[in-house]
């Protein structure tokens, strides 16, 4: 097989050498939560890789001082740190030890480049920089969208099902790539696990759940058979669909590559052979997810952990286990408590990445003559100038790719031009304004980075009020009630400064027609309006 481009995560760990080999290994560990054009922050990407970081020293084999963890840099502070790595590296190989380097990745990304909020790093560049440094096995882990797209920059295309990437004995000497999804799927964080869903699955059975020979250590095809299992069935009920992990390896040599040591663990719970169903495993006094692992009957499963009290949940059709347990222990049946499981249907299932946005504009205009206007102009009234248009609008869009919609709610304020007629006192004239308040519907499609498509409608309350002021300059104040509603298409310039603010540039079709006079005919306040807006959004994810 070919190097594979992009993954979400990268590891790289060999078996364990004998103490007299000259071996160093390093691990670059990098999470981003920050958002690019059109993304929404994440939540959990930063942590991941303290996670990945932690486990790496615990149970790894790494040392602390060889495990480097980058959290929100711009490309310009990864670069920095790969080239740290690459010197690194360079210089054990000149000393004449073997080298290993596990590097794992959690962001934001897309099929030909890593996004670091509003800049990016482009795979092709990530690639050469990794496999530059020359490290004797190089693990790369990378837990974003289309990571799976990482083979396809030298051309080779990456398969989905294990079946065709997973090996049974993976070499000593190499790459191999671990990717969260496929090259044309998202990947998934989960709001109950705290943790992507890859992630998670990947930590927890490299901390023993994966070890399906029982021989103490998880190797490159144990982790990724485990992870694939557990990310597709726990993301297949979600709104996104399922999420596929892809392997990809280039080895050679003979030795199956180790990723963690779970015999080295000073503790680990126990989840009992004749136990079945959903366990997840939670930390009792912060109330923090450990693990969550489908356990089949049949064969006990060991997951290492640090000392202390824990609570086991086990899921089983309509019903929960609750089970207390001391680490280092196992998981005593007798002591479970038995209850019924509440709304499980909605349990684990992730939300679509939601996006707030807050939209302002300026608009002017035109529109048709109504029977309101006719009749003024019949008594001699006369009018000039443009219409006017202030909008303020607060929309919530959930993400579908490229594509995010959503409902809104607007206030516009619209104005008429004046009207006025010459007396032999003083001048007669006749203002009015209306204000629509309402919901709607919007949607917003990303057709470039920096580049957006917007579309909105709208359904609204009509404020009118009116003003005449006759020739003794006596005025008249009267409110009016009805329906409008309006229609907007425009464009965005997006990432305006390097924050989330946009400029937009909007047409909008707007109708009010609440004023109206004594014999019935209406004022019509809106119009065809043209003008410019400033938006900001928050994102507020997943």
């Amino acid at each position: 097989m070919s190097r594979p481009l992009l993954t979400l995560a990268a590891v790289a760990l060999g078996s364990a050498p004998a103490a007299a080999d000259p071996v160093a290994a390093h691990a670059l560990i990098v999470g981003s939560n920050a958002a690019g054009p059109g993304q929404t922050e994440l939540r959990y990407a930063e942590d991941d890789a303290r996670r990945v970081g932690a486990l790496l020293s615990e149970l790894g084999g790494y040392t602390p001082a060889s495990i480097d963890i980058v959290t929100h840099p711009t490309p310009d502070v990864l670069r920095t740190r790969l080239a740290l790595l690459s010197s690194r590296v360079a210089a054990d190989v000149a000393a004449g030890k073997q080298t290993r380097v596990f590097f794992y990745y959690s962001g934001h990304a897309r099929a030909s480049a890593i996004d670091l909020g509003a800049e990016a790093l482009p795979l092709d560049e990530l690639r050469q920089k990794l496999f530059a440094a020359g490290a004797t096995l190089t693990v790369v882990v990378l837990d974003a969208c289309q990571s799976g797209a990482f083979s396809r920059v030298k051309g080779a295309q990456p398969t989905a099902d294990f079946s065709f990437n997973s090996r049974q004995q993976l070499d000593a000497k190499g790459v191999a790539v671990l990717a969260s999804s496929t090259g044309s799927e998202l990947s998934q964080e989960s709001e109950q696990l705290r943790s992507s869903y890859f992630t998670h699955h990947l930590l927890v059975g490299m901390r023993g759940a994966g070890d399906a020979n029982s021989d103490g250590q998880v190797t490159v095809d144990e982790a990724y058979r485990y992870a694939y299992h557990q990310t597709l069935l726990a993301t297949s009920a979600t709104a996104v669909g399922g999420q596929h992990v892809t392997l990809e390896v280039d080895l050679k040599g003979h030795g199956e590559v180790a990723l963690s040591y779970p015999r080295a663990a000073t503790a680990s719970i126990e989840l009992p052979a004749g136990l079945e169903g959903r366990a997840l495993v939670q930390l009792k006094k912060a109330r923090s997810v450990v693990a969550e692992t489908q356990k089949a009957k049949g064969k006990a499963v060991r997951i290492a952990v640090a000392p202390g009290e824990y609570e086991v949940l086990v899921r089983q059709g309509d019903r929960l286990l609750r089970c207390p347990v001391a680490a280092p222990g196992a998981v005593d049946v007798a002591r479970c408590t038995n209850e019924k499981y509440i709304d499980a249907t909605q349990k684990g299932v992730v939300a679509l990445p939601v996006t707030w946005a807050i939209d302002g504009a300026l608009m002017a205009g035109d529109g048709r003559t109504s029977g309101f206007e006719s009749r003024l102009s019949d008594f001699g009234y006369r009018h000039d100038g443009l219409r006017g248009s202030a909008s303020l609008s607060v929309k919530r869009y959930q993400q579908f790719g490229r594509v995010s919609a959503g409902p809104m709610f607007a206030v516009e304020h619209l104005t008429m031009p004046g009207f006025t007629r010459d007396t032999e006192l003083e001048p007669l004239t006749f203002n009015s304004s209306t204000t629509l308040l309402g919901p709607g519907a919007a949607l917003h499609v990303h057709l470039s980075d920096r580049v957006a498509a917007n579309a909105e409608a709208t359904v609204s309350l009509a404020v009118g009020r009116s003003r005449f002021s006759d020739q003794d300059a006596t005025t008249t104040t009267e409110t009016f009630f009805g329906l409008g509603g309006s229609a907007l298409v425009g464009l965005s310039l997006e990432s305006l400064f390097g924050t989330r603010a946009q400029l937009n540039f909007n047409a909008r079709a707007t109708y009010a027609g609440a004023i109206e006079n004594d014999i019935g005919d209406s004022l019509d306040s809106g119009g065809l309006f043209f003008g410019v807006g400033i938006g900001y959004q928050i994102g507020a994810r997943q």
